[in-house]
């Protein structure tokens, strides 16, 4: 077995293999990797990894998506990974390890200073080093609001992106720990982030966008993925979640066995729910309930740059020390970025 980069040509192999990821939802998990490997300008073979077996076969790999994180209004750059995947006959084998820790020299190499990711197997990732970040994920509940919809219209890029774009700068950027975009990443992402589509709404006033929400389904569940308003709009956002929790007669997202009225039931949001929000939400009858989520994980790549960015003291822990290996990093991105105010949008997810 030999564990490399992928090299230019074989992306069809790469995603035969990604290809038996059992599917949650309707859509073929090859189509979803071919998003990110064959429709995505920023894709590079150098960014990923697998492990070959003696025939040359692939059976392992993890992709490395370089991003720039924003923490306290600067933009840290980090290795997102996703892509982790090893074939369903060679696992229990060390494979799955033995890629991940050449993905994660090589987001230490390259002076990325954090990693990210979003697991399901925790335990296995802190094996390797990764510090389980747990959030908060508010569960909104509500049920048929038929007056809701008349308060949304649906996003037209070629007439709404700036003015969103505007939005999105000004309010995500009053939260730790989403992605930097520019105009590339914000195409790629209306591009990528829907299982296969997206909802995306959009509230106006005057004209001009005041409002916008973005959900999709994700393991056929109801996910608002991103959302944001303008200066004094928070009720017209609200309007727009009551407008995804509405069931409708063709539902577009709504899963194969998960009639409109049960997938529209109920939603989950990242933790990015204002006291301002939570009450203009209240207001229209939408209850919130909490639910705890540990698959958000970090590790530290490089903890002098990262303190030094945010003039953190940092001490390496010395040979013979008994404190455990990584606890200085986790209590120096603790200090940097609580866990309880990380905030990562699902529309940016990899």
């Amino acid at each position: 077995m030999i564990v490399r980069q992928l090299r230019d040509g074989e992306q069809t192999a790469l995603l035969d293999l990604a290809g038996l990821w059992p599917s949650p939802d309707d859509f073929p998990m090859r189509d979803l990797f071919a998003r990110y490997v064959e429709e995505d300008a920023r894709f590079d073979p150098r960014d990923v990894w697998v492990a070959e077996g003696d025939d040359g076969a692939l059976l392992s790999c993890v992709q490395i998506f370089p991003r720039k994180l924003v923490m306290h209004g600067k933009s840290v750059p980090i290795g997102g990974i996703g892509t982790v995947f090893t074939h369903p006959e060679h696992r229990e084998g060390g494979l799955g390890a033995a890629v991940m820790r050449a993905a994660m020299d090589a987001v230490q190499a390259r002076a990325m200073e954090l990693a990210l990711l979003f697991a399901g197997p925790v335990a296995f990732y802190e094996k390797l080093g990764w510090h389980s970040w747990p959030v908060k994920r508010p569960l909104l509940r509500q049920g048929a609001d038929p007056g809701a919809l008349a308060a949304a219209e649906a996003f037209d890029p070629a007439r709404d992106l700036a003015e969103v774009q505007e939005i999105h700068a000004s309010y995500s950027r009053l939260r730790d720990g989403f992605c930097a975009r520019d105009s590339r990443d914000w195409w790629i992402s209306l591009r990528n982030s829907g299982n296969p589509a997206e909802e995306f709404l959009v509230a106006r006033e005057g004209g001009r966008v005041v409002a916008y929400a973005r959900a999709g389904c994700l393991s056929r569940f109801l996910v608002v993925m991103e959302w944001g308003h303008a200066t004094g709009a928070t009720g017209r956002l609200a309007e727009l979640f009551a407008a995804l929790l509405t069931p409708r007669d063709d539902d577009a997202l709504a899963p194969e066995g998960r009639p409109s009225p049960e997938f529209r039931s109920v939603a989950s949001a990242p933790p990015l729910l204002d006291e301002g929000l939570e009450a203009a939400l209240a207001e229209r009858g939408i209850e919130i309930a909490q639910s705890e989520d540990p698959g958000s994980m970090f590790w530290v790549a490089n903890p002098r740059a990262f303190a030094h960015r945010f003039g953190e003291p940092f001490r390496p822990r010395d040979v013979g020390d008994l404190e455990p290996a990584g606890e200085r990093e986790k209590r120096l991105l603790a200090r940097v970025l609580p866990p309880g105010r990380f905030a990562f949008w699902p529309a940016d997810r990899f």
